[in-house]
């Protein structure tokens, strides 16, 4: 069957190590899609804000995925927003002050925060990710509903603390491997997965009809919901081995040479 939607995750798929894409070649093939009314969404663990920063010059006609699964928007319409409860916050934010050696960013709908105690050079370093970033005394302090938790390890322990923190997690949140060190805390139902099946739901497209690219363990969900679920070339081996489609890495543009050769010859790539 002919591809109706393509799901792209970001950091370490479309964007290359500089944060950035071929746009002009992007805009060609786009202008292709549109045509052929195949279907282009965004779908990453970052805000909804900076995901539309991405894509300025198209940011309303595009369909985003933001925060893992939490906020779904198509055409600038709201179709799904997800938050963990208060009480689970409240945990978090407890467990958190425990533990210094962990960076943290806070994510409502349409704002995110972090703690007026952030080391300046690691403000700016994530500048780029929260765009429109509140600093705040204590995340205690938030009063609109937190769809994510977003955590920078910069000891690189990664593994041991998702272990620390899926022992005070209940059974209403999730901890996610978002690769480069950082862990989101999210909703339990919540994931790009889930997204995708909405998607699919929502325009009356199946899962063979469906193109998904990812890299990391947060993509892992919505590589498997489709048929076509393509794991970047740059991925770690553990998630490299699991699936059936592989595209050139994130600095070869892959998710755009495997775009192209599917329009050009109606086919799948495969490295």
């Amino acid at each position: 069957m002919a591809i109706k939607m393509i799901a792209v995750d970001m950091d370490g798929t479309f964007l290359d190590e500089n944060s950035s894409y071929n746009q002009k070649r992007f805009d060609h093939i786009y202008q292709i899609l549109k045509d052929r009314g195949i279907r282009f969404v965004v779908a990453s663990g970052n805000p909804y804000k900076k995901l539309q920063n991405c894509f300025p010059h198209i940011q309303n006609e595009l369909t985003y995925i933001a925060e893992n699964g939490g906020y779904i928007i198509s055409e600038g319409k709201e179709l799904y927003f997800a938050h963990i409860s208060s009480q689970d916050s409240q945990l978090i934010i407890d467990t958190l002050q425990t533990m210094p050696d962990v960076l943290c960013w806070v994510c409502t709908k349409n704002q995110s925060y972090t703690l007026e105690s952030l080391p300046e050079h690691y403000y700016q370093m994530f500048l780029p990710y929260f765009p429109h970033v509140k600093k705040v005394q204590n995340f205690s302090l938030i009063k609109e509903p937190i769809v994510k938790f977003a955590l920078y390890l910069p000891q690189q322990n990664t593994t041991q603390r998702i272990h620390d923190l899926t022992q005070i997690a209940s059974q209403d949140i999730r901890i996610v491997d978002s690769g480069h060190a950082c862990i989101d805390i999210i909703p339990r139902f919540v994931s790009k997965g889930m997204a995708i099946q909405l998607l699919m739901k929502e325009f009356h497209i199946s899962p063979d009809e469906v193109m998904a690219f990812g890299d990391a363990d947060n993509d892992r969900e919505m590589l498997s919901t489709v048929k076509y679920g393509y794991v970047m070339a740059n991925a770690k081996e553990e998630m490299k081995k699991d699936f059936q489609w592989m595209a050139p890495g994130f600095n070869d543009e892959g998710v755009l040479e495997v775009i192209d050769y599917y329009l050009q010859n109606n086919s799948f790539f495969n490295l």
